[in-house]
């Protein structure tokens, strides 16, 4: 120990005056309870030694501190025991002890006083730390309670905030979906009224005088809100919505809101912009539609696979399914009725090389040509063609008649040149040979020889004579009114002697006319052009052999008057003409007859005579069935043009 530890001796004996002269211990002695009271007070006392046990009761209430070690002349075990458990005794020792055994003693109440003043010290300071903890718990209470009303108040506001802000969306996402004009205005004012202190709301789409003049006559205070449209840095005006209140009390109240109408009037310019676009968009894609269906070709919108996107209206026509079915099925199924792709088709070069082709295709199902051009075309990043299909067939007729009215001018020309060039030297031997048949005996055995030759003569003259129409011009001293029933009875009545014993019956169904259903013409010429016909059904019928058993030729004659025009059908029951044959039937020296019996210039003649006429011939036939020859004449034709 650094300093000597103070031990105080009360008592009557002086057994601890040894212990003075030690240098572990500063002893001090009292005689008296008053005078140990006064060294207690004034000295550093941590042990009291004393002999007499009623002195520790006497000290201990006023000096409870120091440690107690109490002298007996013996230890009486009932006396110490109650001197324990009153506390007020720490040591018992004999007073026969030696002073080691003393100081032993005293050395163990210091250290014991020195561990409960240690203790007390602790536990005073926990004390005090206590008291501040529980202050600073306190504290922190009264805060965690002030901000716990706080965030309560805030989870409420934020609550309120919440359903406010769905409410809002959900008004704005309802007056975001109107379709129209009308309907957004509705439920602008439907939706507001709930809200807003107003009487009534107006959308205008313009700001106009009269739109001023209507919301002046309803006579209540207003609020007018712009409707800005803004679209990257670019802003327009689109309309205006008009605030109407009760009074001036609610329209200072609408200003409070101004941020509501802020948000509402921005949704409602937005809407309005998006309904704009919306109509442009359905007009642009009607005008498209209407200009995609007067398209008279057939066009489609097709993918890779041949599936149809899109289809016109004459597509749909053509194919023979509504538009509506005509998506998504196959181009080739639908429009040539084949369960695989057309031959010829260039769709997926078309779309692999990503350039137009062109390309011809053969339909069986509409039995033409279509010359058909492909164009692709990218729609939101799927590859697509267009395909156009022009119709072959009418083209080519045409092209097949200009070739023939070119053959005929052609023909024409020479058949002029030649006929001209022979008419002369056959004129001279029919000559010569009637003079020779009028000189010569007719039982002379040249007779009949001259008189083959006569016929040779005549029949090639006939043939000259029906060269000379490809070049001929008629003329207008030559042409009269015509009633076309007469022209046919006068071809009958030259046809009647070659069908008199053939078993050949002529059916008529001839219409009354009037004399304004006449034609223009030259009426030798059309009963050519009914004699070569009726020439050509009388031997088609003798060659299918049917004379034997029903041979007949029917005849039509029909006026129609809001037409201008007569039509007139030759048809009989003969061998018919052979598909290969129809093209070329009208054509100069064509004939699948016996050539030398049949030059093959009476079609040719008659396709000419009714050509200048203004009118049209054509056939139908079909092999055993028999043919059918077609005539238009307009009225009143009057033809002054070479052919």
């Amino acid at each position: 120990m650094n300093a000597k530890e103070g031990v105080l001796w009360v008592g009557r004996k002086s057994t601890l005056i040894e212990l003075s002269h030690a240098s572990r211990f500063k002893v001090y002695q009292a005689k008296s309870l008053l005078e140990a009271k006064v060294f207690l007070r004034e000295r550093p006392i941590k042990v009291i030694v004393s002999d007499v046990v009623h002195f520790f009761d006497q000290l201990k209430t006023l000096f409870p501190e120091p440690v107690r070690i109490l002298l007996m002349d013996k230890l009486d075990v009932s006396s110490t025991q109650a001197a324990i458990n009153r506390g007020e005794v720490f040591r018992f020792l004999p007073e026969t002890s030696a002073v080691s055994e003393i100081e032993d003693a005293i050395d163990q109440g210091v250290r014991h006083f020195d561990l409960v003043s240690q203790h007390q010290t602790l536990l005073s300071n926990l004390k005090v730390q206590n008291r501040k903890l529980e202050k600073l718990i306190q504290k922190l209470e009264e805060q965690v309670s002030v901000r716990t009303a706080r965030l309560q108040g805030v989870e409420g506001e934020l609550s309120k905030t919440k359903r406010y802000l769905e409410q809002l969306n959900a008004l704005i996402a309802w007056i975001n979906a109107s379709s129209s004009v009308e309907e957004l205005s509705q439920r602008v004012e439907k939706a507001l009224k709930g809200v807003l202190p107003v009487e009534k709301i107006v959308l205008s789409e313009t700001t106009t005088e009269e739109v001023v003049k209507e919301v002046k006559k309803l006579g209540l205070p207003s609020i007018v809100m712009p409707l800005i449209y803004q679209k990257e840095e670019k802003k327009k005006c689109v309309g205006h919505l008009y605030f109407l209140c009760k009074n001036e009390e609610d329209i200072v109240a609408l200003y409070e809101k101004v941020d509501l109408i802020k948000q509402i009037s921005d949704t409602v310019a937005l809407t309005l912009e998006k309904i704009y676009i919306f109509n442009a968009s359905v007009e642009r894609k009607e005008e498209w539609q209407k200009t995609f269906d007067a398209i008279f070709d057939p066009v489609a919108l097709v993918n890779k696979h041949y599936d149809i996107i899109r289809a016109n209206l004459s597509y749909s026509q053509i194919s023979g399914i509504k538009i509506q079915s005509l998506v998504g099925k196959k181009c080739y199924e639908v429009f040539q009725k084949r369960k695989t792709p057309c031959e010829g088709c260039l769709l997926s070069q078309t779309l692999q090389k990503k350039k137009p082709a062109q390309f011809e295709l053969k339909s069986t199902a509409q039995d033409t040509f279509y010359a058909t051009s492909s164009f692709p075309l990218e729609v939101d990043n799927q590859e697509l063609a267009v395909l156009y299909y022009r119709n072959q067939g009418e083209e080519k007729r045409l092209r097949d008649q200009l070739l023939q009215a070119e053959k005929m001018a052609e023909i024409g020309i020479l058949a002029g040149s030649v006929a001209h060039e022979i008419n002369n030297p056959l004129g001279g031997i029919l000559a010569f040979t009637q003079i020779l048949l009028s000189e010569v005996p007719k039982d002379s055995t040249f007779y009949q020889d001259l008189k083959e030759m006569e016929e040779a003569t005549l029949r090639s003259k006939e043939i000259v004579e029906n060269l000379l129409y490809f070049s001929r011009i008629s003329r207008e001293e030559d042409l009269e009114a015509i009633d076309l029933i007469s022209v046919i009875e006068k071809a009958l009545t030259l046809v009647n002697l070659k069908i008199r014993h053939k078993n050949i019956t002529i059916e008529k169904h001839f219409q009354k006319t009037s004399p304004s259903t006449k034609i223009f013409g030259d009426f030798n010429q059309l009963v050519q052009v009914f004699l070569n016909i009726f020439q050509n059904s009388i031997q088609a019928i003798l060659e299918n052999g049917k004379a034997k058993k029903e041979g007949k030729i029917e005849l039509w004659v029909e006026h129609e008057e809001d037409q201008k025009q007569v039509l007139v059908k030759i048809r009989d029951n003969g061998k018919g003409i052979e598909a290969e044959h129809l093209t070329n039937i009208f054509n100069p020296f064509f004939t699948t007859k016996n050539k030398t019996e049949h030059p093959g210039l009476g079609l040719s003649v008659s396709y000419q005579i009714i050509k200048n006429h203004h009118g049209k011939i054509s056939v139908e036939s079909e092999p055993d069935k028999g043919t059918t020859f077609i005539i238009l004449l307009p009225y009143r034709a009057i033809v002054l043009s070479r052919s």
